[in-house]
This record gives C-alpha cells, sequence and structure tokens, in this order.
C-alpha cells in the first residue's frame, strides 16, 4: 500500500508518495503504474520482465534520458525548467531502459543501464491540465541484475516549478517506527534518571499537584 503525504498545506508543495514495489522477476512478467498526483491518469507505467526493466511514459511527459537509457540522478540534483531540452526524451514508442541483461557466447549474462548497483532517481516532466510538472522516482537496484525497487517519489505541485530529487522524502513507516520507538526510550529513560536524583516531576501550570 502507498503512503501520501505532502511536506506543507500552503498552495505550491510537494507531495509524495512511498511506494516500495519490487520488480525482479524471473518468470512472469510485472509492472507498476505511477499517478503523480492520483487523477487517474497514469503517468509512467514501469514493466520488468526479468531481461529489461525499464519505463513507459504517458501522454506528452518526458523522462530525464539519453541514448535511449533513463539517467541515473544523484540525490540533489535539480529537476525541472532549467534541466537542457536535449536532457528530456521520449524513447521509442514512450519507452526508455533502466537496465537490461543478455546472454552473450558462452553463456555469460551482460547487464547494462545505468540503474545497477545503486539507487539513485529518474526526473520526469509530466502535465496536469495541459500544465507542465516535475517530479522524481528514487529506484534501488543494489544489485548488478534486471531490476531493481521502485522505493518512492515525489513531485511540485506548482506548475512550471522545478523540484530537487529527493525533496520531500519522509521516512518510510518502519524508520518512523523506530525513530519513535527510540524516542520514547529516551524519555523514559530521563524520566527513571531524574526519579532516581530526586529530581520532581514536571507539573503543568496551573493542574492540582496531584494529578499527573
Amino acid at each position: 500500500m502507498a503512503l501520501w503525504a505532502s511536506t506543507c498545506a500552503c498552495e505550491g508543495f510537494i507531495a509524495y508518495t512511498w511506494v516500495d514495489k519490487g520488480m525482479y522477476t524471473a518468470g512472469e512478467p510485472i509492472g507498476y503504474d505511477l499517478d503523480f498526483n492520483r487523477d487517474s491518469i497514469l503517468d509512467i507505467i514501469f514493466t520488468s520482465t526479468g531481461m529489461w526493466f525499464g519505463a513507459f511514459i504517458q501522454g506528452e511527459g518526458q523522462i530525464n534520458a539519453g541514448g535511449g537509457e533513463v539517467r541515473a540522478l544523484a540525490d540533489g540534483t535539480l529537476v525541472g525548467p532549467d534541466t537542457p531540452a536535449d536532457d528530456w526524451a521520449q524513447g521509442y514508442l514512450g519507452f526508455l531502459g533502466l537496465n537490461s541483461s543478455a546472454t552473450v557466447p558462452p553463456g555469460d549474462v551482460i547487464s547494462t543501464g545505468q540503474f545497477l548497483n545503486t539507487t539513485a532517481y529518474m526526473g520526469v516532466q509530466f502535465y496536469i491540465d495541459d500544465l507542465v510538472h516535475y517530479g522524481w522516482v528514487r529506484i534501488s537496484n543494489p544489485y548488478p541484475v534486471t531490476g531493481g525497487i521502485i522505493m518512492d517519489f515525489a513531485y511540485e505541485t506548482e506548475p512550471g516549478v522545478g523540484i530537487i530529487a529527493g525533496a520531500g522524502v519522509i521516512p518510510e513507516p518502519a524508520t518512523t517506527t523506530l525513530l519513535f520507538t527510540g524516542l520514547m526510550a529516551l524519555i523514559i529513560r530521563s524520566r527513571k534518571q531524574k526519579a532516581e536524583q530526586g529530581v520532581a516531576p514536571y507539573v503543568a501550570q496551573g493542574a492540582p499537584s496531584g494529578e499527573r
């Protein structure tokens, strides 16, 4: 299940979605349909067959790519109107590759693509009501094989405004739970130490001294 959140409640903000969708397969092809703003209009269709893993950009959208391959962008890369026009592409029939594998004599498997042994971002340009928006998709593939994990994605809700790759990221649910658990442990430990040192517990102003 995807987790959706925004980083602020202002007019223009970064809308973020946690996905964690594995795209590794040795059998039937698997896919993931990405809809940046949840308007039921697909923006990207990801497909993995075991031999290739790539993205089909929809409509008039474009992906930061070159030579038919999606560029693996580093955290902090600006995706927006200042991106050189030649860096945007739709690929062949809308398809752009993330990584692929081929078997060559005498039976060796060679993998190619920028999304191998890395976690990186793909930059995306797409449209909402004929207005251009910019977003990123984070893909993790720590192995030298075809496939990967679609971790999360985000986009800038204000038309024409760029977004920094990685901006708006919210820790995944498991990390958030660990952070909360660690914070509670620190609070409990602090209270125990104060009790051992004879420090009186804090009582809110105006509350009866017998209430805690």
